[in-house]
């Protein structure tokens, strides 16, 4: 078992790897996370309820259980958080519909006045950064951790120990006002510049400059954009 560098699911992490060596969990850890499990059971009954009133729930019981929520976030239905004390979200941001943000084993922190379009994926096993008015865009993928052909190891998923695994985790960072396409894909070790645009289905796998566009795979230079002048909200 890999160390985890978060220790904030360190049970959890210890747990699951317990249980795919096919090792028994003690009876005191699956205790703990039966009690914590009740108060997903919570967030499961207002997953789905729509409106201003859905809105304003989520708004609540995330605010009470997230590392922090600011004010005025928007938590539409259908998202999935996981992870909560790994997860900051800036006022003024909205989590689309059908997104599914995973921290549990790394922090994720969203700053102010972002949009994480419907049916977005970000998974964090090392920090992943999201700037102020940055956009994610319908579909986009973002994962600070992967698994790569090579070192005589498996490419297995979760369900072998990670030692098995051919595997790697960078920390990702989105800058501010930079814009990801539809279905993009950003891998460990991305690093989108302040204003830089990342074309539908582009792969990215290096740092992008500020202020440059990129598409393709591999995602590369095709443009420039403007700077931004319009003042801070």
């Amino acid at each position: 078992m890999l160390p985890l560098k978060n220790k904030n699911y360190n049970l959890e992490y210890q747990a699951f790897s317990r249980y795919i060596k096919g090792q028994p969990i003690p009876k005191n850890q699956i205790i703990i996370l039966g009690l914590k499990s009740l108060v997903a059971f919570g967030e499961m009954l207002i997953r789905y309820i729509p409106g201003g009133v859905g809105y304003k729930l989520r708004y609540w019981f995330y605010k009470a259980t997230l590392k922090h929520l600011g004010k005025e976030a928007l938590i539409d239905v259908g998202v999935f958080l996981n992870g909560w004390k790994n997860i900051s979200i800036g006022e003024y941001t909205w989590i689309d519909s059908g997104c599914r943000i995973e921290a549990m084993l790394g922090e994720i922190t969203i700053g102010k006045r972002v949009h994480i379009a419907p049916y977005a994926i970000i998974g964090a096993r090392e920090p992943v950064v999201i700037e102020d008015y940055a956009a994610v865009g319908a579909g986009a993928k973002i994962y600070a951790n992967s698994e790569y052909p090579g070192e005589g190891k498996r490419m297995s998923g979760p369900m072998i120990p990670e030692e098995y695994k051919a595997f790697y985790s960078k920390k990702i960072i989105l800058g501010k006002d930079c814009c990801v396409g539809t279905e993009a894909v950003l891998l460990p070790g991305a690093q989108i510049g302040e204003g830089a645009v990342v074309g539908a289905n582009a792969v990215v796998t290096k740092p992008v400059k500020a202020w440059t566009i990129v598409a393709g795979v591999p995602a590369k230079v095709i443009g420039k954009r403007a700077k931004v002048t319009m003042p801070d909200l």
